[in-house]
């Protein structure tokens, strides 16, 4: 989420949100995430956080592939807890298909340019002409 909840792993208290039904084989690397999190904790702890590095990734990583660039505010902290059902029921899946993501876009307000700026690197799609 916007709060880098999918960071969260279950506790006795929280169920987490990386084995929500669309997060499943759709979020890789965390490891590398919770890596730069530990090196910047080194140098200036509690200043920088997960959801700050997550938008700075996507960012950077948006810029690189040539695709949209932006500059996002920083700043933000971290949650401290998750909503397992909400994330089921508001991301789309990684088998989604492009009916399926328009509708979840667009109950969000957002455009299949939205769409493809945020899934377009990941999307498997085939089309039949």
């Amino acid at each position: 989420g916007c709060d880098a909840s999918i960071l969260l792993n279950d506790t006795a208290a929280i169920k987490g949100e990386q084995l929500a039904p669309p997060n499943i084989n759709s979020i890789r690397r965390l490891d590398v995430v919770n890596l730069i999190k530990k090196k910047i904790e080194k140098i200036c702890p509690r200043v920088v956080s997960c959801v700050d590095i997550l938008a700075l990734i996507t960012e950077m990583s948006s810029e690189m592939s040539k695709g949209p660039n932006w500059q996002d505010p920083l700043g933000r902290k971290d949650s401290i807890t998750t909503n397992f059902d909400l994330e089921t029921s508001n991301i789309p899946g990684p088998t989604s298909n492009l009916p399926q993501l328009n509708s979840k876009f667009e109950k969000k307000g957002l455009d299949v340019n939205d769409l493809v700026a945020l899934s377009g690197p990941s999307l498997n799609l085939s089309f039949e002409f």
